[in-house]
């Protein structure tokens, strides 16, 4: 159980990531952050041995 509220938390910083992204201009600055969200969210789910 205490791996799904982690799962549920990654989940919450994945789509607080995707709405930053779209707020924030600049098409080479989004595929930065875009690139720096995934790198996070799958080092957690390693981490967690999620995946």
């Amino acid at each position: 159980m205490e791996n799904l509220e982690y799962f549920i938390g990654l989940l919450a910083i994945l789509v607080i990531g995707i709405f930053l992204i779209k707020k924030i201009t600049g098409c080479i600055f989004r595929i930065i952050i875009a690139v720096i969200v995934l790198v996070v969210g799958y080092w957690a789910l390693m981490g967690l041995h999620i995946l």
